[in-house]
């Protein structure tokens, strides 16, 4: 929106990568500010004027579809009222979810549903600085200075909770349900 101070809002699907986030946005020139809830529009001019990104530090890489459903949509329609120019859903670098925890796709299609105009949505998977790629829709980590593909990485292809048995994330968000055009850029 015109005039509106906040650049970019994000909600994080954990701690973790929420302050990742938010650290990476400040050292790129854009103070951001970290909360457990979507701020109250009067808290940000007052207190953190200075802010140009919010983001909100959320637990979905945890959740069922339902339970993100009911976590999300409420959150989602916050940071749409906020005005922000752009609203980021920050998943794990490395893209563990399932069809029944974390489920990505789940996401997409709130995001469509809240914000109405989008066509398709970016999804950016890769994150050099801690060593995981994306190359030709393909993910990959690195573990002990040793790339992996993502559905052979020692950890994340035997994780307790979101085995990750495929590399091409358009395979697997489609096996979760996505819907509609999905552009992976790396």
């Amino acid at each position: 929106m015109e005039g509106n101070p906040i650049l970019l809002s994000f909600y994080g699907a954990d701690f973790t990568g929420s302050t990742d986030a938010m650290e990476s946005l400040t050292i790129h020139g854009l103070p951001t500010v970290l909360f457990l809830d979507v701020p109250d529009p009067s808290l940000l001019k007052e207190r953190f004027f200075y802010a140009k990104c919010i983001g909100v530090a959320g637990n979905s890489r945890s959740m069922t579809p339902v339970q993100m459903e009911q976590e999300l949509y409420p959150i989602f329609s916050k940071l749409k009222a906020l005005g922000s120019d752009f609203v980021h859903y920050k998943v794990c670098s490395t893209f563990d979810s399932s069809s029944l925890i974390g489920n990505i796709a789940t996401v997409q299609q709130l995001a469509q549903k809240v914000f109405k105009r989008l066509a398709w949505i970016p999804v950016f998977a890769a994150a050099p600085d801690l060593k995981r790629y994306t190359v030709f829709g393909n993910h990959f980590a690195t573990m002990d200075h040793e790339t992996y593909r993502l559905d052979r990485h020692p950890t994340m292809s035997r994780h307790p909770i979101t085995p990750m048995d495929e590399a091409d994330l358009r395979t697997v968000l489609k096996n979760q349900g996505a819907e509609g055009l999905i552009e992976l850029i790396s």
